[in-house]
């Protein structure tokens, strides 16, 4: 990826002269900055260039590679999809876009833990784009390489052999691909075969290959390495049934297979992240809790099992717990505005009102058109009676979502109230019951509601 970053940026001189000599200064300094790993700089002078034109491919394309380093995969996926547009003619836009798809799931993890069919979806979308940069520069080897990964993620187990095959014809030094060759032979039943790929890549100084190799390949009896694995292949297997499950409700299933996938693989740290949200739904926090914790103990550095458990710790009124995973989980990914939202709401029920609002004030830079969060804000400028800057969250919140029928309800009692503007509180009233808010449609209809029932419209 660094070698694109760079003939990308050599590319930057023939953006033609019309297009503002600014703009190349913006490319060519983030294109510096990206090589010395200040990579929110870099975004922040390809954000200017791409002010300045809209339509050059090579900036979208640079901003994508920064972003999938700095795990923003849907910004990502957008600057490639952008660049790909406006010129469909380069096939390692294809490619990074096909990665970025398949780190969304695989590294985040949110999609796999809410749509199970997306994760399919997802990933055929990631195969479809290493065909298209294959079928426009058809001899890259780490094309064939991801492309297989991804069939092999899909159970397609031919397909992904035939790419480790292809990916070893154009480059017999690859040994990262004997490897992964040999795993798949040996998901065939060809141990043999599986033994000599594992031996080239062992030769060749991979590590994990002489592990396995010498444990499998250097007498007839062949286990511990390859069996497990298969054992993580089957553990992921049974985490897919048990997602499905999940989704479908049939939650018992979902457990079983969970904690099949889990004895089968105790590293499998996603099986415990499904288990938790299982428990969770069913209303065992405390359990949901112990699962993320477990998870967590097999990667300390995963931002979203931090987030999960601090929003179960916050359900369980353990609000302190909660800022503490928060503030882990914004450590580690910064611009994760759920976090900065979750954090907030908790600081609330603390009584850090300042804490809160600044807290969502972050949620919403980096996220402007979530309209909860401006609701939720509303509540705590309430709290230290700013109620004019409640009424303008709300406002925002009904401008983002027309049909958010609490968020007039509120403003309308905010009017009311601290303003004295009975006219606009009872429009707002009236607005909220058209939209189905039942308690505010029998307000209105009880003598308490009467003087607004009665205001002419």
């Amino acid at each position: 990826m660094r070698n694109l970053i760079s003939s990308t940026a050599g590319m930057v001189l023939s953006i033609p002269k019309a297009n503002a000599d600014t703009e190349n200064i913006y490319i060519k300094r983030a294109a510096k900055k990206y090589e010395k790993n200040k990579l929110q700089k870099a975004i922040l002078d390809l954000d200017k260039a791409i002010k300045i034109n809209k339509n050059n491919d090579i900036s979208h394309a640079l901003r994508g590679i920064i972003n999938r380093e700095l795990k923003n995969f849907e910004g990502a996926i957008l600057d490639f999809t952008i660049a790909i547009r406006i010129n469909p003619n380069v096939a390692d836009y294809y490619f990074s876009r096909g990665e970025a798809k398949l780190y969304s799931i695989d590294q985040i993890n949110i999609i796999a833990i809410n749509d199970q069919s997306r994760v399919v979806k997802t990933r055929k979308s990631a195969v479809s784009d290493f065909n298209k940069a294959i079928s426009i520069t058809p001899n890259r080897v780490e094309y064939y390489a991801q492309r297989g990964i991804a069939n092999f993620l899909l159970e397609n187990y031919k397909l992904a052999l035939n790419d480790m095959n292809k990916g070893i014809e154009l480059d017999d030094s690859n040994y990262a691909m004997y490897r992964f060759r040999g795993i798949i032979k040996n998901i065939y039943g060809d141990t043999q075969g599986a033994c000599k790929d594992l031996n080239i890549a062992a030769d060749a100084g991979d590590q994990v290959a002489i592990e396995m190799s010498k444990e499998n390949c250097t007498s007839k009896k062949s286990t511990s390495k390859i069996k497990g694995e298969e054992n993580v292949t089957l553990s992921m297997s049974f985490w897919m049934k048990g997602v499905r499950n999940s989704k479908s409700g049939n939650y018992e299933e979902a457990i079983n297979n969970l904690n099949r996938a889990i004895e089968l693989d105790p590293q499998n740290k996603y099986a415990y992240n499904s288990r938790a949200v299982v428990k969770s739904e069913l209303g065992d926090n405390q359990g949901a809790i112990e699962d993320y914790t477990k998870g967590l103990e097999i990667d300390p550095s995963d931002p979203l099992m931090y987030r999960n458990r601090g929003a179960r710790k916050a359900e369980s009124n353990n609000h302190k717990g909660a800022i503490s995973d928060f503030d882990k989980t914004i450590q580690i990914t910064p611009d994760d505005y759920l976090a900065y939202n979750l954090r907030g709401s908790s600081k609330r029920e603390l009584g850090d009102y300042s804490g809160s609002i600044a807290d969502l004030t972050k949620s919403i830079e980096l996220k402007e058109d979530s309209f909860l969060v401006y609701f939720e804000r509303a509540f705590a400028k309430i709290a230290i009676q700013d109620f004019r800057g409640g009424v303008s969250d709300l406002t925002k919140a009904i401008e983002i979502n027309p049909n958010f029928p609490e968020a007039y309800s509120m403003r309308g009692f905010i009017k009311k109230e601290s303003l004295n503007d009975s006219e606009g509180a009872c429009t707002d009233f009236k607005k909220s019951a058209s939209l189905g808010n039942e308690y505010q449609i029998n307000w209105l209809l009880e003598e308490e509601g009467a003087w607004c029932r009665n205001m002419p419209d």
